[in-house]
């Protein structure tokens, strides 16, 4: 076993030496062919093995300037390379159908990415025993996980699997260019190397018109034309513009676009041109210039530029709408003349004329145009139909700059009329089972004005009319109407209308009065505790309550003359007022008074209940005289309680114990209770000294109020005798 086992390990150094011995010779060949390498890259050799685990590796041309930005996915770009040298080139050197060489079996694809975002390019090697690092166009970033000197760049992954992701953190426009995942060689393996490229996109810095400030008014004669250029500067990849007139889209065929390098590194400029002719159509229309970049895909405000054409043109020929030529007007009508005038640039200024005479811009008002015309200037007059009006003619003028002689047009107008105005008199407000009096006039008219009365909705055959003639023309017509008002039931409103009518104009004048019935309220009822006694310091509800009345009637509540706050409601024909009230002592007898009124009501009608209410004493008073005493002599101790009811019950204890033999007498207290008074006179021992004595009022009516006092006793003094000795 032992002999078996060291031919094995004779076998094992033997392939170690060839392949050693390849790995020299193929050093020596390169040495012969190439110039001595500066850096790992230029030595690196593919070896893909193909096979159902590994992917074939690609290889694409790195594409430069201007082309690179051309045919390019939104964010991914997958121009991989791999080492220049050809697996065959390797062939001579690698055993037949041997899998142990180092190979990559993830390789990093080319991203495009927006300045701050994180990359993340992805290297996974198989059978890895050389060092593994990244490069950066060239620059070797290292072997160690956390990328020293690159505090956003790190390697990510499981080393021991062979794993060597590259993560940046919020990349820069310095990180923007290739990466290699390098694998160095070893005795028995070659180096191996892959790329990716990172794009970094910069939206652009500003987009403007050439020429003019944001939003600035161009001026420009309808008919010429104007260049507009647009200018999106400092972006990466190379940005477009897309060109607005007003909200409409510019065809992009009618733009001449241009890129540039910018004055920043790595940065492109766009100019895009558009050729303008001006129309009467695009005065004050807005031009804009809107940067696309896919920096910006997902912008939900794109920057753009834009100005404002002020195309200078006359305006076109006046006309008056609001009235028809011919057509009659009824006296009292109102219309509306408005002069509209399309287009014109200077705007042009309108003036109207009654007569011949100029009018007043005080009478004179800017409104909304028709809905069916745009860009117009107009100027609106109301002429209010009266026999004055009638074949007045109205004339527009219009001017601006451009114009040697104004545009000019007129109506002239036609006017029948009818009353002005209609006119009811008399008293509205009536008690039920009144007489309703009410008289209806109007103003002139030409020819009379027939008048018909319609109450509660029906029309009233016989009334009392007049006409006669007014001296300034016209006729007044007047009717009289008298009615019992009887029947109503709950009714307590209905409406009367006067109508006037003119046999000449189809329309009818009116005038309408609305009747008050006014009824009776019934007399106030107090709800709440009224005779029974109410516990000081609780809360009681009282409401108070009328039935019927119209206008609806005001309650009010009272106690002692001073307003009590409120809540009023109604409900159907019953008005009621309820309020909270904290009942005190003070309250005790207080009289409660319900006052109800309303607008007809000459008198309010009352009524009052008064309050009873039992309340303890508040407090005690206990006094002692004398407040020093020897043993053997008396003391009187006083206890005073305040004003309660029912009247309190006084009691003496000492030390748990009843004392008895006091004397108590009452007197009239505050808010109607009593005040009550105990004197409880004791003989003292030399052992009274330092006793308490309390005293206990009680009514039953909350908790009993105690109170204590100690008593004083001095020991009895003994005889003492002086005497006089001479000196």
């Amino acid at each position: 076993m032992k002999k078996n086992h060291d031919v094995r390990g004779k076998g094992k150094q033997d392939e170690k030496k060839m392949r050693i011995k390849k790995y020299e010779e193929r050093k020596k060949w390169k040495k012969k062919n190439k110039k001595k390498p500066e850096r790992l890259q230029d030595i690196q050799v593919a070896l893909v093995i193909k096979d159902k685990s590994t992917p074939q590796n690609t290889k694409t041309k790195k594409q430069s300037g201007k082309d690179r930005w051309k045919s390019k996915p939104d964010n991914v770009h997958t121009t991989n390379r791999t080492n220049p040298n050809s697996v065959d080139a390797f062939k001579p050197y690698i055993q037949e159908g041997s899998s142990d060489f180092q190979h990559f079996t993830v390789i990093p694809e080319s991203l495009e990415v927006r300045e701050g975002e994180d990359v993340f390019l992805r290297c996974v090697v198989q059978n890895q025993r050389g060092k593994a690092q990244w490069t950066k166009d060239g620059f070797a970033l290292g072997f160690e996980r956390n990328v020293p000197g690159y505090p956003r760049y790190s390697y990510a992954g499981d080393p021991e699997l062979g794993e060597h992701h590259l993560v940046i953190k919020g990349v820069t426009l310095t990180e923007d260019g290739e990466y290699q995942c390098q694998v160095g060689p070893t005795i028995t393996d070659p180096p191996i190397w892959t790329a990716a490229n990172v794009t970094v996109l910069l939206p652009p810095k500003s987009v403007r018109i050439v020429g003019w400030n944001e939003g600035s008014l161009v001026q420009v004669m309808a008919g010429h034309s104007i260049n507009l250029e647009c200018l999106v500067a400092d972006a990466r990849p190379p940005p477009s513009a897309i060109w607005y007139r007003g909200p409409e889209l510019v065809e992009p065929n009618l733009q001449e676009d241009d890129v540039g390098a910018s004055t920043l590194p790595r940065r492109w400029n766009l100019r895009s041109q558009l050729v303008v002719k001006a129309e009467a159509e695009d005065d004050g229309r807005e031009f804009s210039c809107q940067a696309s970049h896919p920096a910006l895909r997902s912008s939900m405000d794109p920057p753009y530029s834009s100005i404002i054409l002020s195309v200078l043109h006359p305006p076109g020929n006046p006309i008056i709408t609001g009235y028809d030529m011919g057509e009659a007007l009824h006296e009292g009508e109102r219309r509306n003349l408005t002069c509209l005038v399309r287009g014109g640039n200077p705007t042009p200024w309108m003036e109207w004329y009654r007569d011949g005479r100029l009018l007043d811009d005080r009478s004179l008002s800017d409104g909304p145009p028709p809905a069916e015309l745009e860009s117009v200037i107009f100027k609106t007059y109301q002429v209010t139909a009266t026999a004055e009006e009638n074949n007045a003619v109205y004339m527009c003028s219009v001017s601006n700059d451009l114009l040697s002689n104004p545009l000019t047009t007129n109506v002239t107008i036609t006017v029948h009329y009818k009353p002005r105005t209609v006119t009811i008199t008399g008293n509205i407000v009536i008690e039920e089972g009144g007489l309703l009096d009410l008289t209806c006039r109007t103003s002139p008219s030409n020819p009379p004005a027939a008048i018909t009365w319609v109450m509660r909705g029906k029309l009233i055959a016989s009334t009392q009319s007049s006409v006669e003639e007014e001296e300034g023309g016209g006729w007044i017509t007047s009717s009289v109407l008298k009615e019992k008002i009887s029947g109503v039931g709950k009714t307590t409103h209905f409406t009367v209308e006067c109508r006037a009518s003119n046999p000449a104009v189809d329309n009818t004048v009116k005038a309408t009065k609305v009747i008050t019935i006014t009824k009776p309220l019934g007399a106030p009822v107090l709800e709440g505790d009224f005779g029974r006694d109410i516990i000081a310091d609780s809360i009681i509800l009282i409401s108070c309550f009328t039935v019927g009345g119209f206008p609806p009637p005001t309650l009010s509540l009272y106690k002692n003359n001073d307003i009590i706050k409120s809540k009023l409601n109604y409900d159907k024909n019953i008005t009621r007022v309820k309020a909270e009230i904290n009942i005190t002592p003070v309250d005790n007898k207080a009289e409660i008074t319900c006052q109800a009124s309303n607008e007809v009501t000459t008198t309010p009608l009352k009524t009052s209940a008064r309050l009873s209410v039992l309340f303890p004493p508040w407090n005690i008073k206990m006094s002692i005289r004398p407040v020093t005493v020897e043993a053997g002599e008396r003391v009187t101790i006083k206890c005073e309680s305040s004003s309660s009811l029912p009247p309190a019950n006084i009691t003496w204890r000492s030390s748990g114990t009843l004392l008895r033999g006091a004397s108590t007498r009452a007197s009239k207290g505050s808010y109607g209770g009593t005040y009550m008074t105990s004197e409880l006179e004791l003989r003292t021992t030399a052992g009274d000294n330092g006793r308490m004595i309390e005293c206990i009022a009680d009514n039953r009516i909350g908790a009993p109020l105690v109170s204590n006092i100690t008593l004083t006793v001095l020991p009895i003094s003994s005889s003492i005798q002086w005497f006089e000795v001479p000196i």
